[in-house]
């Protein structure tokens, strides 16, 4: 009740305000609170018909109003070019989120003389993350009108970070790996994603933080980052690290990672020597074979290798395997 009470003396100081300024100011408030109270209702081309009369009135929430009835998502949905038009309204009165919804509509749907990236450029000077994103791809790739800009690209990207696009922080975070690791975790750290925490390992990994870099590969595998497990992997064989080897953690680790092909690679030479399981040659030339099929040349060499000194029936029964698709440790690679 307390709320209700406070929007009443507010809508009521609003409009008496507007009335001060003129009755056609305070009609066009009336008839939007009037349009606002009946879009959520049962009467949606009641609500229609004040917000067609509170925008010839200069009202701009009317046209916001009106840009949502008309809306996919809206109760008077009559096709594509209706809503268009509503948006186009709305975005000429100054509102971001129409502008940018047109600008994403006229990329996919070009219509002369509107051009998206103005559009883009609007809602993003007014504060819009995604815009912002937006507009930094289409600079970087000289895209929608737009000359390729790299510094104008990179200004817009940063933008949209500070706004809390995730996606762009992570993009910047990236961008920074190689010329600043510091400022890329900063980045990283904003963007808050699995694959940015995979990226902090790996600045961490390079740090010898080996502690940092474990738990945040391990947030990032949790989340199923198959290039996490990878690394987890990796990091419970390597001694270098001052800690035991954990050969059953890198064969879980490895089994995760299966669909990467060095994930591939490295459980088939788990197989190979025998590592926290029986020695399978069998077993780990299907591996070899996964991992060349997906590209990787050293796998690939050794599995033509192996290929030579397997018996007939060894040979027959990886064939079968790799018909299949299946080999014995297939089941278990979620695990």
């Amino acid at each position: 009740m307390g709320k209700l009470f406070l929007f009443l003396v507010f809508t009521a100081f609003l409009g008496a305000a507007s009335l001060a300024e003129g009755r056609e100011s305070f009609q066009g408030w009336e008839d939007f609170l009037a349009g606002l109270a009946l879009e959520y209702g049962t009467k949606p081309e009641a609500a229609r018909d004040h917000y067609l009369a509170a925008a010839r009135a200069g009202s701009r929430e009317a046209l916001l109003g009106l840009a949502r009835l008309h809306s996919p998502e809206g109760p008077l949905w009559q096709g594509p070019e209706l809503w268009r038009g509503r948006l186009l309204a709305a975005a000429q009165a100054g509102w971001a989120e129409p502008a940018f919804t047109l600008a994403e509509i006229l990329e996919e749907t070009p219509s002369p003389g509107l051009d998206p990236a103005s559009f883009y450029r609007q809602a993003a000077s007014a504060g819009h993350p995604a815009a912002a994103h937006r507009l930094a791809v289409l600079y970087d790739e000289g895209a929608g009108g737009l000359a390729r800009n790299p510094g104008q690209a990179l200004l817009w990207l940063t933008a949209a970070a500070s706004w809390g696009d995730p996606e762009a922080a992570l993009e910047l975070g990236r961008y920074y790996l190689q010329e600043s690791p510091e400022k890329a975790a900063l980045w990283l750290e904003k963007a808050g994603t699995d694959e940015a925490q995979y990226w902090l390992g790996e600045i961490h990994l390079k740090n010898q933080r080996v502690n940092e870099a474990e738990a945040a590969f391990r947030q990032a595998a949790e989340a199923g980052r198959p290039e996490a497990h990878l690394a987890l992997g990796l990091m419970s064989l390597d001694n270098d690290f001052g800690r035991r080897a954990d050969p059953r953690a890198a064969l879980r680790h490895f089994k995760a990672a299966a669909g990467l092909p060095e994930g591939a690679f490295r459980l088939a030479h788990m197989f190979l020597a025998g590592l926290a399981t029986p020695k399978d040659p069998i077993t780990g030339a299907f591996w070899l074979h996964q991992a060349a099929e997906k590209g990787h040349d050293q796998a690939r060499a050794e599995y033509d290798k192996l290929w030579l000194v397997l018996s007939p029936g060894q040979q027959k029964r990886l064939e079968r395997m790799i018909e299949e698709g299946l080999a014995p440790t297939t089941r278990t690679l979620s695990k």
